[in-house]
């Protein structure tokens, strides 16, 4: 019996035990389960310019604007903080016109701008140059509360001289600073391997692993960038009482736009594309941070964007929608120049 007894102790002891580390474990998932989330919903990309991609050579229909949709929404996943959904052309005109809405905010792209160029020298440079317009829109009214410019640039050059080694031995002197002379094609020396059949447009396998694509990518996630920069703002105007306990992003980012007037080569000042909507404070200290392309070998994942540090500012001045700032921290053999990001961590 007292053998019993002691192991009917033990087995209640144990219960009490587990039962208190189910209710530890209940009482600190709980709150993380509460934790606010961010509800997003993207409007279909527009696009105003004349690029095509076709889907393929049998389905001669556009899909750049699809993919960049897409692409955006992949960017919002990535935050584990972030509910992202898709709305077709009928879905965005019953977003609209809800008088209540469960979203916190809506974003809508529009390529207004491209230059996206090619050319054949001992190889194939390729450059582009993308500018979005990023319509951004909150729960609380019908027109877009914060209308942004993103854009983004891409260059590479794929060397191929070709079989005729005589022929590329004369030719080097004359031909070899051409691809990093604007892509201008004076010579036509040779041609690089074709990627397919060419068409009046070229279809998606052809475009997406080319810099073209990802100039447009890389303007697609400074347009993520500039999104979630007001992701707070539209919270605040939505939620008030939520504003100061929901972060998704944990970050503002904006860009350098300019110099300043009074910019000297010892006290070089900026003008970046956030401010007091940003909580953007006076004496801030932002990262400024540049990325760097590669291309793999991966045929799935063909480029690599590795963002960097490149040095520090502090903020002098803050308006509404735009700062200026001073370089306190910078790395001669890569200095801060225009279009570099500027985040700030919270």
């Amino acid at each position: 019996m007292t053998k019993m007894s002691k192991m009917l102790k033990i087995k209640c002891a144990m219960c009490v035990v587990l039962s208190l580390l189910f209710m530890g474990i209940a009482v600190d998932v709980h709150p993380a389960s509460a934790q606010r989330r961010l509800s997003v919903v993207i409007f279909p990309t527009e696009n105003y310019t004349d690029i095509q991609v076709w889907e393929s050579r049998f389905f001669p229909f556009s899909v750049l604007e699809q993919r960049m949709t897409e692409y955006l929404a992949s960017l919002f996943n990535r935050s584990p903080m972030v509910d992202v959904t898709i709305l077709d052309e009928n879905g965005m005109n019953r977003w609209l016109d809800q008088a209540h809405r469960m979203e916190d905010m809506a974003v809508q792209m529009e390529l207004h701008g491209a230059v996206l160029r090619e050319r054949d020298v001992l190889g194939r440079l390729e450059t582009g140059n993308v500018q979005l317009r990023v319509r951004i829109f909150d729960a609380s009214d019908f027109e877009p509360f914060a209308t942004r410019i993103a854009s983004g640039r891409d260059r590479r050059y794929t060397f191929n001289p070709g079989d005729d080694r005589l022929f590329w031995f004369n030719a080097t002197v004359t031909s070899l600073p051409i691809p990093f002379r604007g892509g201008l094609d004076l010579l036509g020396l040779t041609r690089s391997p074709d990627r397919g059949q060419r068409m009046s447009r070229p279809t998606w396998q052809q475009f997406s692993g080319t810099s073209h694509w990802q100039a447009i990518r890389n303007a697609v996630r400074n347009a993520y960038d500039e999104a979630m920069a007001h992701s707070s703002v539209a919270i605040r105007r939505n939620e008030p009482d939520t504003f100061d306990a929901f972060n998704p992003f944990a970050a503002s980012v904006g860009r350098i736009i300019s110099p300043t007037a009074d910019s000297t080569r010892r006290r070089r000042r900026y003008i970046i594309s956030i401010g007091q909507e940003n909580a953007i404070r006076v004496g801030d200290v932002l990262d400024v941070m540049r990325s760097d392309t590669y291309v793999t070998v991966d045929p799935e994942n063909p480029i690599a964007v590795i963002p960097q540090r490149v040095g520090r500012v502090r903020v002098l001045s803050v308006q509404p929608n735009t700062s200026i700032v001073q370089v306190i921290q910078d790395n001669r053999r890569a200095p801060i120049q225009l279009m570099d990001l500027v985040k700030k961590l919270h």
